[in-house]
């Protein structure tokens, strides 16, 4: 797709469209397959639809491989701030899912890592990588627009198997948002918000989706 009015128009309309789509798909999901293979299935369609074919028709091949191609340096005293960010993202995650991360059965370790993997590299591509890529000079339209939609979305798996922090969750993945949208504005990608939602998600053992594939695997 060339027409850049067009891509950006998408993008605007992007966060609402997923929302409706994703809260359809993951109680169509649970109705049909159960709870943990709508869960599942729900997050498969998200990660093949909305964060990988829907980059791939605004930018094709190369474009979405330049989301992970900085175009600034991150840890460098002009971006000192990014660079503080992720440290703390990073921290704050050790701190929170080092306990549950190291009493974890192996299994669960194994799985949590391509899972939390594909998840982080997906949502930063759609969420970052492609609103800093079409936005660039604009921090309403780059960080915080991406940044509401990434954390409304999360409404949606918890249609299927609440996550239990409710509406603190919620808030939690908005400031999230804006400290990963800050991170690739500030850089031009998606390559440090993706390797530290990455790492973060296999600390946490890719929350439910390691442990949804674990009960399937287990035939519980």
């Amino acid at each position: 797709m060339k027409n850049p009015i067009l891509r950006r128009t998408i993008l605007l309309a992007l966060p609402v469209f997923l929302f409706a789509s994703m809260l359809f798909i993951f109680r169509l999901s649970l109705l049909w397959l159960g709870r943990e293979a709508g869960y599942l299935c729900g997050f498969a369609f998200y990660w093949l639809f909305w964060c990988t074919l829907v980059p791939f028709v605004l930018l094709g091949k190369q474009g979405l491989a330049r989301f992970l191609k900085d175009k600034e340096t991150l840890f460098t005293r002009r971006n000192w701030l990014a660079t503080f960010l992720w440290l703390l993202v990073m921290i704050a995650s050790i701190f929170m899912y080092i306990g549950g991360f190291v009493r974890a059965p192996f299994i669960m370790i194994l799985l949590s890592i391509p899972l939390a993997t594909v998840n982080g590299v997906c949502e930063e591509n759609l969420w970052r990588g492609l609103y800093v890529r079409f936005f660039p000079g604009n921090p309403w339209l780059a960080v915080f627009y991406p940044a509401v939609g990434f954390a409304l979305w999360h409404f949606a798996p918890q249609t299927v198997i609440p996550d239990g922090g409710g509406w603190g969750f919620i808030l939690s993945t908005l400031f999230l948002g804006l400290a990963y949208g800050f991170i690739a504005y500030r850089t031009g990608s998606a390559r440090w918000t993706a390797l530290s939602h990455s790492l973060s998600g296999i600390l946490a053992l890719s929350g439910w989706l390691a442990t949804s594939l674990l009960s399937l695997i287990a035939g519980q």
